[in-house]
């Protein structure tokens, strides 16, 4: 099942098609790697039109608190 990856920033109303891939997987592993580099708010969307997930990026942790 083809999972569409829409996109949009924080003060957007309108999503955006980007691209698709064939699994959920694939298609949530490009999202949050787009949400981290850009900023913009993801998601993903099935071929029937239901939203299956919404990814964001909230900031870089790594290597914080693990001290």
């Amino acid at each position: 099942m083809p999972i569409v990856i829409q996109s949009r920033s924080f003060d957007e109303t309108d999503w955006s098609n980007e691209v698709w891939r064939r699994t959920h997987f694939e298609a949530f592993v490009v999202a949050k790697t787009k949400a981290k580099l850009t900023g913009r708010i993801y998601r993903l969307v099935n071929d029937e039109g239901e939203v299956l997930e919404e990814v964001r990026h909230l900031g870089s942790s790594f290597g914080r608190g693990a001290d």
